[in-house]
């Protein structure tokens, strides 16, 4: 569509030699060019992850739709706005014929269609307890707001130009087409401008919305094996994916209760009673690796509780963090009510092991059928 309004906006400027209508060439020309720029980079985004990229291409249809905002920008402000101010210092009166107006028309419609569904489709997308505007603030396809900005630009441009050719022609005096093609390279100017700086933004490292970060928080914390959250770093590395990273706090505690539950480390300890001075390094070696893995386990849960709920957090980080970690909890609980405090944690996280492991059996026994007599 674009392809063939842009020909026809010439072949309307070289019949009447209309400055306005020669910007609108150049605005049509621009709004090519970033469609297939834009092509583009939605094709390299869909890469994968490789050793060179280890965070995937999603950031390259930034780039791409920043190199289009630059051709906007420098076309309009550069190779248009020379033209129309050209021309604005040397008027001359055009013949304004009746294939101006219709490609005027036919791109006004065209444009204003296309421009309402956009806003439609966007509008059918916001979440109800958002306005409008902000919810274009919180757009991060390039695409959809290319297109936006694109067409309202496109529509607001032809206007200006019927605006400056109507008074030239109701006039006679040609300087209202000079300003018509100057305000027409100003506003593609700035949709360059204003689409640059939105790419500039995401090509930095965007910060994930608040709202989705606490809400992972609040799948970190639910867990029984976490007891807190430091440092959160977060950013969208393309339209509809996102990286995470926290510094997570385990509770070794309830690890520690799973391990005397599952594997009953508790009696295993006391089987090595009268062989302690052999064993036990070898007992107390496999427990803390048996805690790393349980850890390890714990970490594998958690990323998938997050993904289950976001599936664009395709790069999850959560670093094992303790503000006590530059000393030994064996130290600590030397206090006589630290131990006791300790030991009733234990004990609290035990008892609801036990009641999950006792719910879960009366659950598959009240599920399994009756033996026939």
């Amino acid at each position: 569509g674009n392809l063939l309004i842009c020909f026809a906006k010439f072949g309307a400027y070289m019949s009447s030699g209309s400055s306005a209508m020669l910007a609108e060439f150049w605005h049509s020309v621009v709004d090519c060019g970033n469609q297939g720029l834009l092509l583009l980079g939605l094709r390299d985004s869909q890469n994968s992850a490789d050793r060179k990229h280890p965070y995937g291409y999603g950031k390259s249809v930034y780039f791409w739709a920043l190199v289009s905002a630059l051709g906007s920008f420098f076309m309009g402000a550069g190779v248009s706005m020379t033209n129309a101010v050209g021309d604005l210092m040397d008027p001359k009166l055009h013949e304004i014929t009746w294939q101006v107006w219709s490609v005027l028309y036919f791109s006004l419609l065209v444009d204003g269609y296309v421009f309402l569904k956009t806003v439609s489709q966007v509008h059918r997308s916001k979440p109800k307890h958002i306005s409008l505007w902000n919810h274009l603030n919180r757009l991060r396809d390039p695409a959809i707001l290319a297109i936006l900005l694109e067409d309202g630009a496109a529509c607001l441009g032809i206007l200006i130009a019927l605006a400056g050719i109507s008074a030239t022609h109701a006039t006679g005096d040609p300087i209202f087409d000079g300003v018509a093609g100057v305000g027409i390279s100003g506003l593609l100017g700035g949709m360059g401008f204003a689409l640059g700086r939105m790419n500039y933004r995401f090509l930095l490292g965007q910060a994930v919305d608040k709202e989705i970060t606490d809400d992972i928080a609040k799948i970190l914390t639910s867990r029984q094996k976490v007891d807190g959250i430091g440092s959160v770093q977060s950013q969208w590395t393309g339209p509809d994916t996102f990286s995470y990273k926290a510094e997570v706090d385990f509770d070794g505690t309830s690890i520690a209760a799973e391990l005397m539950t599952v594997r009953d480390y508790q009696n295993e300890f006391l089987k090595i009673k009268d062989t302690m001075d052999s064993e036990l390094k070898i007992l107390l070696a496999l427990y803390a690796e048996d805690v790393m893995r349980a850890v390890e386990r714990e970490v594998r849960i958690v990323e998938a509780a997050i993904r289950k709920k976001y599936p664009g957090a395709e790069y999850i980080e959560l670093e094992p963090m303790s503000v006590d970690a530059h000393r030994l909890a064996i130290d600590d609980n030397f206090e006589a009510e630290l131990r006791r405090v300790e030991g009733e944690s234990l004990d609290r996280y035990l008892k609801s092991l036990r009641d999950e492991e006792k719910a879960a059996q009366e659950k598959e026994a009240s599920s399994t059928p009756p033996a026939k007599p």
